[in-house]
């Protein structure tokens, strides 16, 4: 897990022996934010992490919609986030609250990432 809340962690980011695909997310995202950049952070969702973690690092899990709690694949759920896309390799799940604030979140599409995460990304990315 990489969690970028600030410039200085998202510069060093660019820096580091990242996935090639994951790199030109983060430099095109990053580049794109411009003046958003004080108020938005980044998490990296890699294999072997848990949904603890994310919940840890972001306060919410994108598996469970925070006005009714309700769980993806139970009956009620509902997408909740502003955009989700497939980059091919990698999935980006942005979510803003308000205009004050955004969390982008790239997912590896690959084993080891949590199964139900991976499924609710197939399910709902364009």
């Amino acid at each position: 897990m990489l969690f970028l809340n600030d410039r200085a962690a998202m510069a060093h980011a660019l820096t580091l022996d990242l996935d090639p695909t994951l790199l030109a997310l983060l430099r095109r995202r990053i580049g794109d934010l411009g003046y958003l950049i004080d108020v938005t952070e980044i998490l990296v969702i890699v294999a072997g992490d848990a949904e603890s973690d994310i919940i840890r690092q972001v306060g919410f899990t994108p598996l469970v919609e925070p006005t009714d709690e309700v769980r993806f694949d139970a009956p009620g759920f509902a997408p909740f986030w502003d955009h989700l896309v497939n980059h091919g390799g990698w999935f980006e799940l942005s979510i803003s609250f308000g205009s004050a604030f955004a969390y982008v979140l790239f997912i590896s599409d690959t084993d080891g990432v949590l199964p139900d995460l991976l499924t609710l990304c197939r399910h709902y990315a364009a």
